[in-house]
């Protein structure tokens, strides 16, 4: 054991150098061993040990602190990894104590990477050992013993009841108390068994006083309180495996039953709040195409039902009723108009493509309407001469409109009709003698017609055989001159879907479940291309992407099916969409941005399901923004345009269409790399910033032409810049070389308001970490700009700024952000609440922090945290439920690293920039809307949760609960 005077000379018998990154684990379990190990009864610890983590209080300069420790500390234990030979901090402690201390007062323990001595030169050897920084090497004459705890890393607890850390411990304590391992485990035995002396006679002692007083009393609680805790045991296993088993139902019902899958997931969080079962909600609302499903009032009976191209609107006739339907939120609806159906019973129901004009056939007449403004349908003269019309379709930018009308054997008729002028429809060409006339669609060029028929009639002959009189087919028709329409032919088997693509080069029509895909050429008959094969019933209906690119089928099972029809030769099937809810399926659509499919069943409701259905965010956009790398993103406060920050040049870009990004201008100027870009509040202006102390400014009023106003020359490098939301105020930082060795940051405020910026402040940071990122709060109020030393500053008066308090350990992060919509502040991997003008102790502490040069970025909503690093991953972190935040999911990893990360103000899209200089837009889906509130979108899409049979079924013995009430 250490000499009472060497114990007096010390405040701490070792200091422990390590990375915090690497060794967060395993340090504090070090401590707490060295600490423990043969601690005599009537002292606190063995050792003293000074960790910074631990025994570090607030200064405001962390150095002049950290040295104090160093010199009162008798070793140096050095936990040795390759980050820690890589960390700026471990090489400092290590070089001061080469000058203050001998080599036998370092001891080394070995986490992780490897140490080799190499005997002929009498020094470790560089080319194999990764675990020591460079100060170390040169320094031993002869070989020192180290220990070995690399395999401690992948255990789950490091006590001294593990037998192999205790011996490991043991040989690390020996050296520090100055004993050999034997008279140290003899000195452990000792105090262990006098410790144990004492505890046992200080316990009978108290036993004997209490154990009468208290013997009855414990008696009948005891009982009672184990009553109830094998009550609460009970309720509390019966909970969790009803929450497992209904995690384990809903992943199985999410492909064919997603309304039942989300429902199930809903039961299961709001029967057990945690962080498992928030994720497996997440993960069911994001994965699921489906959006929920609206029914109407009409779900009996025969009815017609049409949705406008643009899925919007619904038509429902049927009963002498005729109803339009707000459906352009999924989910919902919303009744528009009552209109008095023609006479008779309605036999079709046809949109013009612009949604402005409504055709209704009926058995005794028709009718047209004008529904430019759906809640306002203006009726509209007939057609003059037209009856018992079956079916009709627009076309030719909705100027004509063909119909047709039944009758016996090929007695049908298809009339052309131009309705350019509503108000006056006029016949352009009549047609008799149609066999195929009971549906019809036009081609939105107008020069194709296909009119059909499903009809199927027999003959019974006097010979008692039974004959085809009519049969089903479709006949295809040469409208090009819309006077004199021209047969091309005829093909028979016809049942249910007819869809022209948007450039009315393909046909989409069905037999059975089969779809056919059809050629339409100029003149000339269709050709067949391909079959679209996978529907559980027969095809009822069929849609294009607006594109053209993608089709999707429906069926009378209520299935529709999605297809890539980038080769119309080999269709590619994406999957069936399925809700075991739905009915015969009638008529189907996708919305003009193609987000949502929409179909409506023979029950009257309507399924939106989501055509962005990925288990996470996905790439919408990639395009090279760089030759090199992008350092940096920015996007301006109306969503229109994001900035890159490249090599030599700054490149805005129109992201009206996040699915095709377009370039709009490139801003040079710089001579070195860009570091930085950043808008004002406003989004009028555009700063950029470079590693040769440039920032350039430039009005970026007109996208297409910015204007250059200011070149300000600052103090080093910038490492990023910060526009005031309220004032007008640019904030730049940076580090740069300082004389004596590392580097020292810099901040400076600049006054934006005149013709020209001035500098009305300038602060060195006394950092010697790189330059951190600096970020206004929404109101303009405070400022986060870390570095030892400083950090928080109070903007309230941008003239007069005031320095406030901030932890020095915590303000060494690089990366800082903001919540525009919460009080949070986010540091790294902390995130801390802001209150007023000064932050609460961090209330998460998210695992896995970006590594160097990292970026963070909040959600517009503040659920969501995006979080980036230089190994080219991006995470996603749902902060929604500040007690159970969770990794929500993780962009594919990159090539190369993630320098930036930036969310439009919309929230539905992330932005991120790189080391391969490529800019990549991606969407997020339903994230979002599940990370701010994943209960309440739940009982949106699943309309509900589960009725009370259900409940009995998959949540025995809970008490029912109405969760979406």
């Amino acid at each position: 054991m250490p000499s009472a005077n060497t114990a007096t000379r010390y405040a701490y018998d070792a200091f422990l150098s390590y990375s915090h990154g690497a060794d967060a684990k395993v340090a504090p379990a070090v401590h707490r061993g060295l600490s423990r190990l043969a601690k005599p009864w009537n002292r606190p610890r063995a050792l003293r040990i000074f960790r910074d983590q631990a025994s570090l209080e607030a200064s405001p300069d962390l150095w002049a602190t950290i040295e104090a420790k160093l010199s009162a500390s008798r070793h140096l234990v050095l936990l040795a990894s390759p980050q820690a030979a890589r960390s700026r901090w471990v090489a400092r402690e290590i070089a001061y104590w080469k000058q203050h201390r001998e080599p036998a007062t370092l001891l080394i323990v070995l986490t992780s990477g490897a140490i080799h001595w190499d005997h002929t030169a009498r020094n470790f050897d560089r080319t194999r050992t990764t675990a020591l920084p460079p100060e170390v090497f040169g320094w031993f004459e002869a070989e020192p013993l180290w220990v070995d705890l690399t395999w401690a890393g992948s255990e789950v607890e490091l006590t001294l009841d593990h037998a192999r850390f205790r011996q490991d411990i043991g040989t690390l304590a020996a050296s520090l108390h100055g004993v050999s391992k034997d008279e140290l485990d003899s000195e452990e035995a000792r105090q262990h068994a006098r410790t144990v002396g004492v505890r046992r006679g200080l316990t009978w002692g108290l036993v004997f006083f209490l154990v009468a007083s208290l013997v009855f009393g414990v008696m009948a609680q005891t009982r009672g309180d184990e009553a109830e805790r094998q009550r609460k045991e009970a309720d509390g296993q019966r909970r969790v495996a009803t929450v497992r088993a209904l995690l384990a139902e809903s992943e199985n019902r999410l492909v064919d039953d997603p309304r039942t899958a989300v429902r199930l997931g809903l039961t299961a969080y709001s029967v057990r709040p945690s962080t498992e079962t928030r994720a497996a909600l997440v993960d069911v609302l994001q994965r699921t195409p489906y959006a929920g499903a609206s029914r109407g009032p009409d779900d009996v009976g025969q009815f017609v039902r049409r949705l406008s191209d643009d899925a919007g609107v619904l038509a429902t006739a049927g009963d002498g009723t005729l109803r339009l339907w707000d459906i352009s939120q999924p989910g919902q609806r919303r009744l528009l108009h009552r209109l008095t159906p023609p006479p008779g019973d309605v036999e079709h129901i046809a949109f013009s493509r612009d949604g402005h004009t409504l055709f209704v056939a009926a058995t005794k007449g028709h009718a047209l309407w004008d529904i430019a403004k759906p809640a306002k349908p203006r009726p509209l003269p007939g057609l003059p001469g037209a009856t018992g019309l079956d079916g009709g379709g627009f076309g030719d930018g909705d100027r004509t409109l063909a119909t047709v009308r039944d009758g016996k054997g090929n007695s049908g008729r298809m009339d052309l009709w131009d309705v350019a002028d509503p108000d006056r429809p006029r016949r352009l060409a009549s047609v008799t003698g149609v066999y195929d006339a009971k549906d019809v669609e036009m081609s939105p060029d107008g020069k194709t017609v296909v009119s059909a028929t499903g009809k199927i009639t027999f003959d019974e002959a006097d010979t008692g055989k039974i004959t085809i009189e009519h049969g089903s087919g479709m006949t295809v028709w040469d409208t090009s001159d819309p006077a004199r329409p021209r047969r091309l032919g005829r093909q028979d088997a016809w049942e249910g879907a007819l869809a022209f693509s948007p450039d009315s080069r393909t046909l989409i029509s069905s037999h059975a479940r089969t779809a056919y895909v059809w050629r339409i050429r100029p003149s000339r008959a269709p050709q067949l291309l391909s079959r679209l094969r996978g529907h559980r019933g027969a095809v009822t209906d069929a849609g294009f992407r607006p594109d053209g690119k993608a089709a999707v089928t429906l069926d009378s099972e209520g299935s529709a099916v999605r297809w890539d029809l980038a080769r119309l030769d080999k269709p590619r099937s994406r999957g069936m969409l399925r809700d075991g809810d739905l009915g015969p399926g009638e008529d189907v659509a996708f919305t003009p941005d193609s987000r949502y499919i929409r179909e409506v069943d023979s029950r009257d409701a309507v399924a939106s399901w989501r055509t962005d259905s990925e288990p996470g965010p996905w790439q919408r956009a990639r395009t090279v923004a760089d030759p090199v790398a992008v350092a940096a993103v920015a996007i301006s406060p109306d969503g229109r345009t994001a900035a890159t920050a490249g090599t030599r040049a700054l490149v805005l870009w129109d992201i009206t269409d996040p699915d095709r990004p377009r370039q709009l201008s490139v801003l040079r100027g710089f001579s070195e790399s860009m570091t930085d870009v950043a808008f004002s509040a406003d989004g009028r202006y555009l700063a950029g910033g470079d590693g040769a102390s440039r920032v350039i400014l430039w009005d970026a009023s007109n996208r297409h032409r910015p204007r250059k106003t200011a070149t300000l020359r600052t103090r080093g490098p910038v490492a990023s810049l910060a526009f005031s939301p309220g004032a007008p105020l640019l904030v730049t930082s940076g580090n740069r070389p300082r004389f004596t060795g590392g580097i020292e940051g810099w901040a400076t405020l600049w006054n934006l308001k005149g013709a020209r910026p001035v500098e009305t402040r300038s602060y060195t940071l006394k950092s010697y970490t790189h330059a951190s990122v600096a970020s206004f709060s929404p109101d303009g109020r405070l400022l986060a700009l870390p570095g030892a030393g400083s950090g928080l500053f109070d903007m309230s008066d941008p003239n007069r700024p005031r320095h406030l308090k901030w932890d020095p350990v915590a303000v060494l992060q690089q990366d800082t952000a903001f919540s525009a919509k919460r009080k949070l502040l986010a540091a790294g991997e902390s995130v801390y609440r802001v209150n007023g003008t000064s932050l609460s102790e961090p209330v998460i502490e998210l695992p896995d922090a970006p590594g160097h040069g990292g970026r963070v970025a909040f959600h517009p909503d503040g659920n969501l945290l995006a979080e980036a690093d230089d190994q080219g991953t991006a995470v996603l972190w749902d902060i929604g439920d500040l007690q159970h935040p969770y990794a929500a999911s993780e962009l594919p990893p990159l090539d190369d690293s993630v320098d930036d990360v930036a969310f439009t103000p919309d929230g539905s899209t992330l932005l991120t920039g790189g080391g391969d200089g490529t800019l990549r837009l991606w969407g997020l889906g339903p994230l979002p809307a599940a990370a701010h509130d994943p209960k309440r979108l739940a009982c949106q899409v699943a309309g509900g949760g589960l009725d009370r049979t259900q409940w009995l079924r998959h949540a025995p013995g809970l008490a029912y609960q109405d969760l979406c009430r």
